[in-house]
């Protein structure tokens, strides 16, 4: 990090608008606002009407200026940002403007890196940040709003406490081994570790179900050639990008596309039809569905044979056992059937006809029940999550399982909880050795 840099960029989208921002942050940025706009003086947080001048003094445009005058910006830092016309090139000999005034161009992630460094926000709302310009539906742009505004870190920095406070109970603990005192008892230790791991599945529970929001989940459609897979794909998308006819094998590589269910941005996979073959093209695309299938969340084994199901059921477990797996009996159109779900052994059909575009409901609302995310009238409660969040989570129930293991072993229950603390405080990049010193300071009279 240029801790003492002053850094700048064009901070809206390439192309041209109506409107573009260049940005600057640091302790040079007034300065340099003085010097582009020729103005005598900066008002905080008040938008002025001003010309910008490159650094030969040249007209380069009239627009506004806004100063944030630290710490109360974005950043913590002194803050200047141009808001000018949205051609690509003015926008560029603004840029130029700053670095011919002292300013160095900024990292990618550079004005957020300083905000989370200068404590204005915390891990999970930086990558709120992120999340929040790249979400790809209205839900996951209320979820990462959510995130953004501190409600994950809330819930986070709750169960810290509570984490800490336990900790705290137990190290002092070890500071008495002679009293005849079953302090874990005493101090209900087994009641609080559980109730944190409760709250603990509940938060991995939600930010599951953030992380399927925000990032979405691959599904892939398989089954034999001619089966009625590009004619769904086609379906889904509402384009033709698949080809459709009545000659088996036309799909040799993946078609993919990218659909919204409710709010779930799901991308989906048309694979070449799975079938014994010689020619080498053919096996060429199977073996391309085979690892399209390992790397997937969920695949739809199309078929219009209901015999078929032992058939790829035997054939699913030589491949990815963890794909979850929809049955999707296809052209009931030819049998006089209906849309319906049906139970057919131990597993659910959804019959369909995607050629008459009947049953996709019901396929569509499958697709969210296996990953409980079939109801988003409670979006207001979910919040942007990612992998490492969802890792942390585990790791933390891990560590409270072995901690309760070992209620009769202080000094290992005291490394578990650290561990967990640790891990805990990972998420929102809070974590201090001297956190648990301060609190134990803070809280117990140690000569007493």
């Amino acid at each position: 990090m240029r801790d003492s840099s002053t850094i700048a960029a064009i901070a809206t989208a390439a192309g041209t608008g109506g409107v573009g921002i260049v940005r600057v942050s640091g302790s040079k940025a007034e300065a340099i606002a003085l010097a582009i706009t020729h103005l005598k003086k900066l008002t905080s947080h008040k938008a002025q009407l001003t010309s910008f001048f490159n650094q030969d003094n040249q007209l380069l445009d009239k627009g506004l200026v806004l100063f944030f005058k630290a710490p109360k910006s974005f950043t913590g830092e002194n803050i200047v940002e141009f808001h000018a016309h949205g051609g690509p090139a003015l926008l560029q000999c603004l840029l130029d403007a700053t670095i011919s005034n002292g300013a160095t161009l900024a990292e990618p992630g550079e004005f957020t890196k300083r905000a989370f460094l200068n404590n204005k926000i915390d891990l999970t709302q930086a990558e709120a940040v992120a999340d929040i310009i790249s979400a790809s539906t209205a839900h996951a742009v209320v979820n990462a709003a959510n995130s953004l505004s501190g409600k994950f870190s809330f819930k986070i920095n709750i169960l810290l406490e509570k984490l800490v406070e336990i900790r705290m109970y137990i190290e002092a603990c070890l500071d008495f081994p002679e009293e005849d005192i079953d302090f874990i008892e005493k101090g209900q230790i087994l009641e609080k570790l559980s109730q944190v791991q409760t709250e603990i599945n509940d938060i991995l529970v939600v930010a599951k179900k953030g992380q399927i929001i925000q990032e979405g989940f691959q599904v892939c459609l398989i089954g034999k050639p001619n089966v009625g897979k590009s004619t769904l794909l086609n379906l889904f998308s509402q384009e033709d990008l698949a080809i459709v006819t009545n000659i088996p094998g036309t799909t040799r590589d993946p078609v993919r596309a990218l659909i919204n269910i409710n709010g779930i941005p799901i991308k989906v996979v048309d694979t070449a039809g799975i079938h014994e073959t010689n020619d080498p093209v053919e096996k060429a695309g199977i073996d391309k569905s085979i690892s399209i299938i390992n790397t997937s969340s969920l695949a739809l084994v199309i078929i219009d044979d209901l015999n078929d199901i032992d058939k790829y059921i035997n054939y699913f477990l030589k491949l990815n056992q963890n794909v979850k797996l929809i049955w999707v009996f296809n052209k009931i159109d030819l049998i006089d059937k209906s849309p319906c779900v049906d139970l057919i052994g131990k597993h659910r059909v959804i019959s369909i006809s995607a050629k008459f575009n009947e049953g996709i409901g019901l396929l569509e609302k499958e697709i969210l029940d296996v990953f409980g995310v079939q109801s988003m009238d409670s979006n207001e409660s979910l919040y942007a999550s990612r992998k490492r969040h969802i890792l942390a989570l585990n790791d933390i129930d891990r560590y409270l399982k072995s901690a309760l293991n070992n209620l009769n072993q202080p000094e290992l229950l005291a490394q578990d909880l650290l561990s967990a603390q640790n891990k805990l405080s990972s998420i929102t990049g809070d974590f201090s050795p001297d956190d648990l010193l301060g609190e134990i300071f803070s809280r117990f009279c140690i000569g007493k």
